[in-house]
């Protein structure tokens, strides 16, 4: 029976690589770089490449990724990689907000898995629940998006460690993963402040400012530099559309491809994920 069946399937693979020749996933598709003999795209393909070949060619993908991109006769599916959609990598409800937004989903998650979200304090993430926020955010510790170790990924997601003290755009956290913070400023301090009777890490930023300066906590996406706060869109978006924040540091982790095909808005407002500084400040 299986001798039946040989010509059959050899004569349904032909018909297939006849159809992927015809429709964009040949050698021809300058866009959709794919090799019917191996059945592969070539190993450097993703990351980088791959976002290039979509922004504006996005239907080159579809014969092979399906007409809604998830799966098609490739049976790889955008979103086994991607947290949104096809052009997301993302949760669509963080919106171009990302950075406002990504510490939130993540405490989200690690309550889900049952811990009290009141427990999920000022860098309770980084010191009291680290294996459950790695857990949680096992999807973007990959090889392809911010690295296994969070440090980034060339061309692809920024680190999530700010390894240069006083240095704006570094990148983010100064602490770790979870912290953006330094971690020695954990636990928080009791303060005789006039107005505030509780614990807190005020007393611990006085003597990193006065060491490093305040540049890199002033910015759009912390404490905050205008009114809005507003931040460029392109180099290293999160969505091949340019209409999300640019990643810190675009030089080593930000693909700078993106910046020639930003499609949509040039600027967008962002949400300060850390209270103003004048709030305190007189």
């Amino acid at each position: 029976m299986s001798q039946v069946n040989r010509p059959t399937q050899a004569l349904a693979m032909l018909w297939c690589l006849l159809v992927l020749s015809l429709v964009g996933c040949g050698d021809n598709n300058n866009h959709a770089n794919f090799d019917p003999d191996k059945g592969a795209h070539p190993s450097d393909w993703v990351p980088a490449r791959h976002a290039v070949a979509a922004i504006g060619h996005l239907e080159d993908c579809a014969p092979c990724h399906g007409t809604d991109f998830s799966g098609g006769i490739s049976k790889v599916a955008c979103t086994s990689c991607h947290l949104g959609n096809q052009v997301d990598v993302h949760p669509l409800e963080w919106d171009g907000r990302d950075y406002a937004l990504h510490g939130q989903w993540i405490r989200q998650r690690v309550a889900a898995t049952g811990i009290d979200i009141s427990a999920l304090t000022t860098g309770a993430l980084a010191t009291t629940f680290p294996d459950q926020a790695r857990s949680a955010t096992q999807s973007c510790a990959t090889s392809l998006c911010h690295g296994t170790d969070y440090r980034g990924v060339a061309n692809s997601g920024p680190s999530c460690f700010d390894d240069q003290p006083g240095v704006v755009d570094s990148s983010c956290h100064a602490g770790n993963a979870f912290s953006v913070h330094p971690l020695d400023w954990f636990p928080p301090r009791f303060t005789v402040r006039a107005g505030i009777a509780m614990p807190t890490i005020l007393p611990a930023h006085a003597p990193y400012v006065q060491t490093y300066g305040a540049a890199e906590c002033i910015i759009p996406v912390c404490h905050g530099n205008g009114s809005p706060p507003t931040i460029n869109a392109g180099a290293g978006s999160t969505r091949i559309t340019g209409t999300t924040p640019t990643t810190p540091n675009p030089q080593n982790f930000g693909y700078q491809g993106f910046v020639g095909f930003t499609t949509g808005r040039t600027q967008v407002t962002v949400t300060n994920t850390g209270r103003l500084c004048a709030a305190c400040h007189i």
